[in-house]
């Protein structure tokens, strides 16, 4: 067989072979809630979001400070129904009111494919840190946490932003139907 088909033969190959690797990670756009500019915005009403952001919250608490009442605060253009859905999931929880200092809140969630990552942001002793709660999937199949990675850097405290609806009925049993 002539050598300089062989190269080109390979050559082809691995050009293939890589493009086809881009393809894969090509196709699957970044979502993130809240958005940023460039990145394509997700719906915080549609799943998986709201199940995300109640369990990545879930999953933080429990492996980072599980005797603790979990108070909890989502991004500021959360919709109530969204609030109530992590609630409910979350039990014992509570939204983070007025008069609270300490609350686990999301920052932001990233769903790409079959992975997501929710950044929370989580009372310590005297300040607040950040953590990424790292989740596999798959459409229409449930995610789950499947790592916590702490970023041991102080952030700013969270401010609350829970809707006064969810703060007088955070489970929405007074509401009509």
């Amino acid at each position: 067989m002539n050598p300089k088909a062989v190269q080109i033969g390979r050559a082809l190959c691995a050009l293939a072979l890589m493009a086809l690797a881009h393809m894969g990670t090509a196709c699957t756009a970044v979502m993130t809630y809240p958005s940023y500019p460039g990145a394509a915005k997700a719906d915080p009403s549609m799943q998986p979001m709201p199940d995300l952001m109640a369990d990545a919250l879930k999953f933080a608490h429990q492996r980072l400070a599980p005797t603790t009442e979990l108070v909890v605060n989502l991004p500021p253009t959360t919709p109530k129904q969204v609030w109530r859905g992590v609630i409910k999931r979350d039990q014992p929880c509570r939204p983070m009111g007025p008069s609270d200092s300490r609350a686990w809140s999301v920052q932001q969630v990233r769903l790409s494919g079959g992975t997501a990552e929710v950044d929370v942001v989580y009372p310590t002793e005297s300040i607040f840190q950040l953590a990424t709660v790292h989740f596999t999937g798959a459409t229409g199949q449930p995610f789950y946490p499947t790592q916590l990675q702490l970023w041991l850097v102080p952030v700013t405290a969270p401010t609350m932003t829970a809707p006064e609806a969810v703060l007088t009925d955070p489970m929405g049993r007074n509401e009509p139907r």
